[in-house]
């Protein structure tokens, strides 16, 4: 019997330590990987505009309130002369079902095929836990390093920093 309450109490203990069941810090830092496949629509207009909308999915892991988390993402490109940046939006999901809405934006021009370059995102409505949340993170990502599987679509990877607070 003594065993038996000893492995129970351990259950619990175990239970009570995985991220489900804990209580989420009311701040705290970010770093994460963050990877993702999407398909994409490229619109040429006349020699010198080329405009892309794009939508994907994706999954962080790493440190932080955004570890085990699933994206959906969408937006688009804007590319003059062979140079531009993306934006867009995102809602990721925890795996108890709460969500986290997150504006994007690269931060420097690039080209189309540029391999990486830099952005920043910023959290801006929140559900359940993350009712409130503030911060945001900045990301190189990785773009164009990987052969895309089929026609229109893509492979990507980021290193996400940042923060985060909770009221």
């Amino acid at each position: 019997m003594k065993s038996l309450l000893s492995l129970a109490s351990m259950l619990v203990v175990g239970l009570m330590a995985t991220p489900s069941f804990a209580q989420t810090a009311k701040e705290g830092s970010i770093s994460t990987t963050y990877a993702s496949y999407g398909t994409l629509k490229p619109v040429s207009v006349g020699k010198d505009r080329l405009l892309v909308t794009f939508d994907e999915n994706g999954l962080t892991v790493g440190q932080g309130i955004i570890d085990h988390m699933t994206w959906h993402c969408w937006g688009m490109g804007d590319y003059t002369n062979g140079v531009g940046e993306g934006r867009g939006s995102c809602v990721a999901t925890d795996p108890g079902g709460d969500q986290i809405v997150a504006e994007f934006a690269d931060s420097e021009k690039h080209a189309p095929d540029q391999k990486s370059w830099n952005g920043a995102a910023k959290f801006t409505t929140g559900t359940g836990k993350y009712v409130g949340i503030s911060g945001g993170f900045t990301y190189v990502i990785h773009g164009n390093e990987f052969r895309s599987a089929a026609e229109g679509t893509y492979t990507n990877y980021a290193t996400n920093q940042g923060s985060y607070k909770l009221p």
